[in-house]
């Protein structure tokens, strides 16, 4: 799948153009037949420069899913400023995680995410925010508290001026496709 989007890129920023069926090779076809989230996360130097994508597939199949995600990461300020031309694309590391509504599950609080496996989504409908922290995101210290920590730091919320009535919490597993040793 990280394929798929270093071809997006690559036409996209060589070309300024959308890749079409016609340039997708003959083995991503599959996905074509399938409905999965996607997440695309873009790395430079260890760090994130780009990320996009939904708790839920809006497009029609997980390959235009993940297209739409890839052309997302282009509107990404991190991206713009750490790509200043197409020659630097063999720099960027790309990661896709990828799952559907049954890899989500309903936790009550931080403490029971597994962090080994499994990520975070917090919503909040009253408070209008959606954050997510995919799993291994978290690298030094990951812990559920440190996972929730990042959550709301990520929509500007303290966490210590939450209370349970203000989120939902969902524990997120992926599937990962990435270019990273």
């Amino acid at each position: 799948m990280y394929q798929l989007v270093r071809k997006t890129l690559e036409t996209y920023l060589g070309e300024k153009r959308i890749i079409t069926q016609s340039d997708i090779p003959a083995d991503m076809l599959p996905m074509m037949s399938t409905r999965q989230s996607i997440f695309v996360t873009l790395y430079m130097d260890g760090r994130v420069i780009a990320s996009s994508g939904r708790i839920q597939c809006q497009k029609e199949n997980t390959l235009y899913e993940i297209i739409d995600a890839t052309m997302l990461c282009l509107k990404d300020s991190r991206f713009a400023s750490n790509l200043q031309s197409s020659e630097n694309l063999s720099k960027i590391h790309i990661r896709v995680d990828t799952f559907v509504s049954e890899d989500r599950r309903m936790i009550q609080s931080p403490s029971e995410l597994n962090t080994r496996d499994e990520g975070l989504i917090l919503l909040s409908q009253n408070l209008g925010v959606i954050s997510v922290v995919l799993p291994h995101m978290v690298h030094l210290d990951p812990t559920p508290e440190r996972y929730f920590a990042l959550a709301c730091q990520k929509v500007e919320l303290d966490p210590n001026k939450l209370t349970h009535a203000d989120y939902v919490l969902y524990a997120l597993r992926t599937r990962e496709s990435t270019d990273m040793v």
